[in-house]
C-alpha cells in the first residue's frame, strides 16, 4: 500500500491542531536521580439506487418547488466515516513496545536491499550486498538477517519505506533530537516521556524502562519515572569503598526515608529514595531467571555491550512479569559506518538477528508472542553512493515493526536511487511522526496529536 506523508508533495499540508502541551502536561518539579542503577528519571504517548435514463421508461422529473424568497435552506451533505479498525485481540496492559535504535545512522540499503534495481550496483561497485536474501523479488535481506526472513515468511514483519522528514539534518545530535522529541519546535521532553506521563505518570514506577549505558530523551517526560538498566543485574549501582554489598548500598539509601511516612510527608528527594529501592527489587525479582541463565552461560558481561544483550534484557523484562509499557533500547551501538562498513556493518546485522532470535524464542516460550512490537528507529539512514569504503550521513530510511500483530508487508514508497537531491541523498515520502502516530494510535491507544502536537496521518500498521 502506498502511502504519503504530510510533507510529501503529493498530499496536502496535515494542519495543526490547537494541542498546547504545556497545558496537557504541566509539572512543577523536575529532576533526575543519578547513582542507583545507570539512571532513574524523574519528570514533572448509503446504498446505491440505479439512476434511470429520461425516456418512455422513466418518470417526467417533477419541477421544483418554487422557493420561498423570505427563506435561505442550506445544501446538506453527507459524510460517510470509515468504521474503526477491530480492537487487537491482546489486553492494552499486556502490550508492549520495544525500541531497537540503531544510533549513528544505520544503511538502510544494505539492510533491506534493492537487489532488483541496477542503479544500487552503480552506485555501491564496492560495498553492495552481492547475496542477499530475496523477500518479493525486489528487495531483499542482508544474508545475517535469516531470523528477520523467517519472521517475514510468517506475517509477522512490517517495512515502512522512505521514512524520513522535511529539511533533514545530517548532524548527528540534531537529528536524534529530532527524533526524539517529535516536535516542530524544540521540546526538553521525549515523544515516548509524553506518552508516558499521560498514561502513567508516577503510579507506575516501571512503565517505561531503557536498556543501554544512560537514559534518552526519548523517555524524559514532566510527570514520570524512567529507569535505566544496562545489565540483567538491574539497577547497576555504583557503590562507594565503603560497601561492599550492592544490597547494603539500597540498605543505607532506604534510611534517608523514615520508616512509615506517608507519601505527603516525603520530599522529592525521599520519594526518590524509596522508588529507586522498590524499583530496583521488583527488577530482581523479573530479572532473576534471565540472570540465572546468562550467569550460567558466562554471557552476563560478556554482552553487556551488545544488541544480543540488549534484546535479552528486552525480552527478560517481558517474561519475567514486568512488562512495561515501552523499552526504549539505545546507546551501545554505533551504526555510523564511515569506514570499514563491510565488516562493521555485516557484525551489527549478525548482533541484531542474534539479538532478534534470543528476543522472539523467549517470548514464544512464554506464550507472549503477541505481547510485543518491536519498532526500529535511526536518527537517519546513508548516503546511497558509497565513500571509499564507508558511507555518509543520509537522509531518508526505512522502518521495521516486528510482532504477531503487525500488518505484515510494505508500505510507504521504495527508495528512488534514480532520483536524488543535490547532496545525493534520497527524498522521504513518509514523516517519521506518522509511523510513531501509528503507533500511539493502535499498540498504545492514545490520541496522537496530544503526544506529538499535531495530526499527521495514521499507516496500517497492526492487524
Amino acid at each position: 500500500m502506498t502511502t504519503h506523508s504530510p510533507d510529501s508533495p503529493d498530499s496536502p499540508e496535515s494542519k495543526p491542531v490547537d494541542v498546547p502541551p504545556a497545558e496537557r502536561f504541566r509539572l512543577s518539579r523536575r529532576g533526575f536521580l543519578g547513582g542507583v542503577g545507570a539512571a532513574l528519571a524523574l519528570t514533572a504517548c448509503s446504498d446505491a439506487g440505479e439512476v434511470a435514463e429520461p425516456g418512455r421508461d422513466a418518470p417526467a422529473p417533477e419541477a421544483p418547488p418554487e422557493a420561498d424568497p423570505t427563506t435561505t435552506t442550506a445544501p446538506t451533505t453527507t459524510t460517510t466515516e470509515p468504521p474503526p479498525p477491530p480492537p487487537l485481540p491482546v489486553p492494552l496492559d499486556q502490550r508492549t513496545l520495544v525500541v531497537v535504535e540503531f544510533g549513528g545512522g544505520n544503511d538502510i540499503l544494505n539492510t533491506v536491499v534493492p537487489h532488483s534495481n541496477g542503479r544500487y550496483y552503480d552506485l555501491r561497485p564496492s560495498l553492495a550486498i552481492q547475496d542477499p536474501i530475496d523477500l518479493d523479488g525486489e528487495i531483499g535481506l542482508h544474508p545475517a538477517l535469516t531470523v528477520l526472513e523467517e519472521e517475514w515468511q510468517a506475517d509477522r514483519v512490517a517495512l515502512v519505506e522512505g521514512v524520513g522528514i522535511e529539511k533533514p539534518s545530517l548532524s548527528h545530535f540534531k537529528s536524534m533530537q529530532r527524533w526524539w522529541e517529535a516536535t516542530d519546535t524544540p521540546n526538553d521532553t521525549g515523544w515516548l516521556g509524553r506518552y508516558i506521563d499521560a498514561t502513567s505518570g508516577f503510579d507506575d514506577l516501571l512503565a517505561g524502562v531503557t536498556v543501554g549505558a544512560s537514559p534518552t530523551l526519548a523517555m524524559a517526560g514532566n510527570n514520570s519515572y524512567v529507569v535505566n538498566v544496562a545489565t540483567a543485574l538491574g539497577l547497576a549501582a555504583e557503590m562507594p569503598w565503603w560497601i561492599q554489598d550492592r544490597g547494603a548500598l539500597l540498605d543505607n539509601w532506604a534510611k534517608f526515608v523514615p520508616e512509615g511516612a506517608s507519601a505527603q510527608e516525603l520530599t522529592a528527594v525521599e520519594k526518590a529514595i524509596s522508588r529507586t529501592a522498590a524499583a530496583d527489587r521488583e527488577l530482581a525479582a523479573g530479572l532473576n531467571p534471565l540472570r540465572q541463565a546468562m550467569e550460567a552461560d558466562g554471557s552476563i558481561h560478556e554482552q553487556i555491550y551488545t544488541l544480543v544483550g540488549q534484546m535479552r534484557l528486552a525480552a527478560g523484562l517481558i517474561v519475567g512479569g514486568i512488562a512495561p509499557r515501552v523499552i526504549y533500547v539505545h546507546g551501545l551501538v554505533d551504526f555510523d559506518t564511515h569506514s570499514k562498513q563491510g565488516s562493521v556493518h555485516d557484525q551489527l546485522m549478525y548482533e541484531f538477528n542474534d539479538g532478534l532470535r534470543y528476543f522472539r524464542d523467549a517470548l514464544a516460550e512464554a506464550g507472549m508472542t503477541d505481547r510485543a512490537v518491536v519498532m526500529t528507529t535511526s536518527e537517519f539512514g546513508r548516503r546511497p553512493a558509497e565513500s571509499g569504503n564507508g558511507t555518509d550521513h543520509g537522509t531518508a530510511s526505512s522502518q521495521l515493526l516486528i510482532g504477531g500483530l503487525v500488518a505484515p508487508g510494505r508500505q510507504g514508497q521504495p527508495h528512488d536511487l534514480s532520483r536524488l537531491d543535490d547532496d545525493g541523498n534520497l527524498f522521504h515520502s513518509v514523516d517519521f511522526r506518522s509511523v510513531f502516530a501509528s503507533v500511539l494510535d493502535r499498540w498504545l491507544e492514545v490520541d496522537p496529536a496530544e503526544i506529538l502536537g499535531r495530526n499527521y496521518e495514521t499507516l496500517p500498521l497492526f492487524v
